[in-house]
């Protein structure tokens, strides 16, 4: 997703929409992932549910891209789906899902569709070109063996050519790089902390250099000097190794100094995506908005936190018209009635999905969703 900054956006400007927004697959190198239409549901016949609602987003390279929203949004779902990892009854109902790979021997680059591609495809391309770094890892490693053999059979699967000795150093390597001395290769993961664990995780999904690298809420259920640790190594591993990225969580204060790019989900689709210092100094959806009220501010003034009332539907039940309606302080009789698209706000592809942007002269807008961009995009990503 290119999006332009909205910092010279005039409060008409707001108002003005474009058409839809739609993902139009390329074939060049400037995105390591194009998603278009991409759906997922639980079940079949009239116990189906539909958890993942036509969702389209592109990731360029070197980027990182923040996915957040409430338990049961969609986006554990999105990725596992995405990646083929999605385990029955999930079943993937339509889109597509391209991921450029590049090859290291000179020859072409390859547009491989994740959605299609066949279990000999997928295997090659897990851990060398895209892997993942699950919630909880002490789930993931394997209780009865040590955290060496973790890295050795990465290695050697993935890298037949290599020797025992290099295999070992080149583990070593990755824990230094996570900030782990080399002993705890001879650890069992219950010998670890939490911290220490996800750090492993960390250093295994970057064995073979990955150029997309996903994780699923790696923070969540440590403390929050460990969260500060681990997101600071991110920042430094990304700076070093340029890999893409798509990061989950529940938290958007987080997503805001980790981010380029944050995409919302309500009730299995995109609410709204912006530039990270667009979204936090300006959210345009009324979701986004009792997300970041959700936490409490780190400087100004004290105010009472309000949060989001009630709770995420049930997506067996969606209300009619905006799956949000129920919950919005903001809602009116066509919230009701509609369920609004994404809408890409005129002057820049930043979207929303809400009626309030619409550009009905007879509807105001509230204050708190019109708000101007007043910082910079602190990491210099793409605009």
């Amino acid at each position: 997703m290119s999006i332009e900054r909205l910092d010279t956006q005039t409060p008409d400007e707001v108002h003005e929409i474009s058409q839809p927004t739609a993902v139009s697959l390329s074939t060049g190198r400037e995105f390591v992932l194009e998603v278009s239409n991409f759906s997922v549901n639980y079940g079949t016949g009239d116990q189906m549910v539909r958890a993942v609602n036509d969702v389209s987003f592109s990731l360029r390279r070197s980027t990182v891209l923040g996915v957040a929203g409430e338990s049961g949004s969609g986006k554990s779902t999105l990725v596992y789906a995405m990646t083929r990892l999605l385990r029955a009854p999930g079943i993937i109902s339509g889109g597509v899902v391209n991921l450029n790979v590049t090859a290291s021997d000179g020859a072409e680059d390859e547009i491989l569709d994740l959605v299609t591609a066949n279990e000999k495809e997928l295997r090659r391309i897990r851990w060398s070109h895209v892997s993942i770094v699950l919630q909880s890892a002490l789930s993931a490693l394997d209780p009865v063996r040590r955290v060496g053999r973790e890295f050795d059979e990465v290695l050697k699967t993935h890298r037949p050519d290599m020797k025992k000795a290099e295999r070992r150093e080149r583990a070593v390597t990755l824990l230094t790089m996570v900030g782990l001395e080399k002993d705890r290769l001879d650890r069992f993961p219950h010998e670890l902390s939490g911290g220490q664990r996800q750090r492993i995780m960390i250093a295994l999904a970057l064995a073979l250099d990955p150029e997309l690298v996903i994780m699923d809420e790696p923070t969540t259920a440590l403390d929050v000097v460990t969260q500060r640790e681990i997101i600071n190594e991110l920042l430094d591993l990304r700076a070093q190794f340029n890999f893409a990225m798509i990061f989950i969580t529940h938290d958007l204060s987080l997503l805001v100094e980790l981010a380029d790019e944050i995409v919302v989900m309500y009730a299995g689709a995109i609410v709204e995506r912006a530039l990270a210092s667009e979204l936090y100094e300006a959210p345009r959806h009324p979701y986004t908005l009792g997300l970041l009220n959700s936490f409490p501010p780190m400087s100004g003034d004290r105010r009472e936190l309000t949060g989001i009332p009630g709770s995420p539907p049930d997506l067996s039940d969606l209300p009619v018209g905006c799956k949000f309606s129920p919950r919005c302080p903001y809602v009116m009789a066509r919230c009701r009635e509609e369920d609004p698209h994404l809408m890409t706000l005129k002057g820049s592809e930043r979207s929303v999905a809400c009626w309030l942007h619409a550009g009905d002269p007879d509807v105001r807008v509230p204050v708190e969703l019109t708000r101007q961009v007043r910082t910079p995009n602190v990491h210099g990503g793409p605009s």
